[in-house]
This record gives C-alpha cells, structure tokens and sequence, in this order.
C-alpha cells in the first residue's frame, strides 16, 4: 500500500515538472526587434565603418542575442537592423544597457531623426508556441 501511495505520489510530481516546464518554455519565447534609421544624405559610408569597426563587436557579447542582420538601401538612406533574442527579458536588458546607449551616441549625428523599433514573438509554424 505505502509502495503504491509512493508511486502516484512520483507519478503526479512527474506531471507537475513537466507542466511547469512546459509553461517555462511557452514564458521564454524568442522574440525579433526591427530597428529603422535614415541616414542623412552621404552619411552611408560612416554609417557602415562604425557599424563594422564598432556596433558588430557591441552585440558579440550581448547576452541572450541570437543573431543579427543589418540592412541599407543606397538610394533612400534607410537602415537598420533585425535582431533575434532568446528571450523579451534579454532584449529589455539590452534595450535599457549602456551598449545601446554607446551605439545611439555613435548613429545619432550620422542618422535623421530617431532609431525606431518595432518588436514580434517569434512563431515558428507547427510548434506548441504557435498563435
């Protein structure tokens, strides 16, 4: 009787670490931000020099970062970046770092107006995670 008492005991534990992992792994979602610039007019060329002598090596060490892409085009000064996290915790910690505001600081007489950014749940088609 105590063997089986032990058993659904183990059993409904079991249950329970596999739901709260499950919610863990719903909570942690990788997450993309878009970020868009215009550079100002014959400003691409130093926008493109900081970028690789200096922001590359910024996000190398970003915790949580996946990966990074930068884009241009030539003809309307529209730049940018996208970006994926492991996590929203890991991008709001970048988002409020000294880095990024080291990486402002560098754009902002290169750049018109404000860097904006726009943020997306990652949804990979076929996945638990899904909408």
């Amino acid at each position: 009787m105590a063997t089986s008492v032990r058993r659904r005991i183990a059993f409904v534990a079991g249950v329970v670490a596999v739901q709260l992992s499950l919610s863990g792994i719903a909570l942690a979602q990788e997450v993309i931000r878009i970020s868009s610039y215009r550079a100002k007019f014959g400003r691409n060329a130093e926008i493109s020099k900081v970028t690789d002598a200096e922001i590359t090596g910024m996000y190398a060490g970003m915790k949580g970062l996946k990966w990074v892409k930068f884009y241009y085009d030539p003809v309307s000064g529209d730049r940018g970046s996208v970006t994926v996290w492991a996590d929203r915790a890991a991008l709001d910690a970048y988002m409020k770092s000294e880095e990024r505001k080291g990486i402002l600081e560098k754009l902002r007489p290169l750049i018109e107006g404000e860097v904006t950014s726009r943020i997306y749940v990652v949804y990979q088609p076929g996945t638990a995670s899904g909408p």
